[in-house]
């Protein structure tokens, strides 16, 4: 046990690490993370106990554990451990993350998807400070219309002329914890890039490939005649990258159930009562849904993140559904099996995983009713 509470440990000083020294890099300096070191003499420590025979002290500094094992999946970090059985990796989250950062060229590297995910659904006390943050907790101020019209706003605008943010600004005149919002959810667009067409963020050139927001969007294959170019310094302003991963990403398959409940006249509702879940749904017959809608790829992440809110918040709903978007159901078969094994362990009877599909499909049919 106590091993495992030091793996835990050096786990996330790693994972909160990377992410703190990609986001602090300068031009010209090498910026040293006092979390990742801490991590990384952690782990070592246990891999030497777990496997004497094949350690390499030679491999103890930053870099080689970057390019030996953080652009590694994190299960072959532990090929060779002999008696790792008390550690029981097969039960920890962390275990079934793909490689934590990936390579930009030059000796540089970018903090992937899985890195930051573990960061907001396992680790959620350690991006207290980042932007996301920032803007949340201004917007949970609000009273009900303004967090919901200024929260829709953001998901619907990751990319803005300045001009049209000074409007919305006006609209907000004499409500100084919406501007603040505001102020805290953009920044201007400094370097040439071009329009997402996944996403609708900004895609930056590198050295190797372009950059967006998210893993999925960076690697998507993209014609650079055919995207839409956004010159630097030209009063364009984007979400910041924080914002617009937790924030606007996710609500992106939010307003897609609302506006689909529209389509098929059944009335629904966004995030009630500040945002205790994501959508609740009213049917015809006067049955009530509870949705919250999750965009994250590892059902693991999701599953822990379940297990320490002790399942679905609760409510005067009927129904409560976690709804992931197909493609992810598609990628992991076993995806909603996990969560729904993780909700009958905790004795939560009335909510299920299910697709966005399967959600469709019900507001299809009820709607009918």
């Amino acid at each position: 046990m106590e091993d495992l509470i030091k793996l835990k440990t050096a786990m996330d000083l790693i994972v909160t690490g990377l992410y703190e020294k990609e986001r602090q890099k300068k031009k010209g300096e090498y910026f040293y993370s006092k979390r990742l070191i801490h991590g990384i003499n952690l782990f070592q420590s246990l891999n030497y106990k777990y496997n004497p025979e094949g350690f390499d002290f030679g491999k103890m500094h930053e870099q080689s554990f970057i390019t030996e094992y953080a652009m590694r999946p994190v299960a072959e970090w532990f090929q060779g451990w002999k008696n790792k059985e008390s550690l029981k990796l097969e039960d920890q989250s962390f275990y079934y993350m793909d490689a934590l950062v990936g390579d930009s060229g030059f000796h540089t590297f970018h903090v992937n998807d899985n890195c930051e995910d573990y960061i907001e659904y396992v680790e959620k006390d350690v991006i207290a400070g980042i932007e996301q943050r920032a803007v949340y907790d201004c917007l949970k101020s609000l009273d009900q219309n303004a967090y919901v019209n200024l929260r829709k706003f953001l998901i619907e605008h990751p990319v803005i002329p300045a001009k049209d943010l000074r409007g919305l600004k006006l609209g907000y005149a004499k409500n100084s914890i919406a501007l603040q919002a505001i102020e805290n959810a953009y920044e201007e667009i400094q370097k040439d890039c071009f329009v997402c067409p996944r996403c609708g963020w900004t895609l930056q050139k590198e050295k190797i490939g372009m950059r967006c927001q998210s893993r999925t969007c960076s690697e998507a294959v993209y014609i650079p005649g055919e995207l839409k170019v956004i010159s630097g310094n030209a009063g364009m302003l984007r979400l910041k990258r924080g914002v617009m991963k937790y924030i606007a990403v996710p609500g992106k398959l939010e307003l897609e159930i609302y506006a689909y409940c529209e389509k098929h006249g059944v009335q629904s509702v966004l995030w009630p009562q500040m945002d205790r879940y994501d959508i609740e749904i009213t049917f015809p017959d006067g049955t009530v849904w509870a949705i919250d809608a999750k965009a994250v790829k590892e059902p693991h992440f999701l599953k822990e993140n379940v297990a320490r809110d002790g399942g679905f918040p609760s409510g005067t709903y009927d129904r409560s559904f976690y709804v992931i978007p197909d493609e992810y159901a598609a990628a992991r078969t076993d995806y909603r099996m996990i969560i729904n094994q993780e909700l009958a362990r905790l004795g939560d009877r009335q909510t299920r995983c299910i697709r966005l599909y399967d959600l469709k499909k019900e507001i299809r049919e009820r709607g009918k009713r």
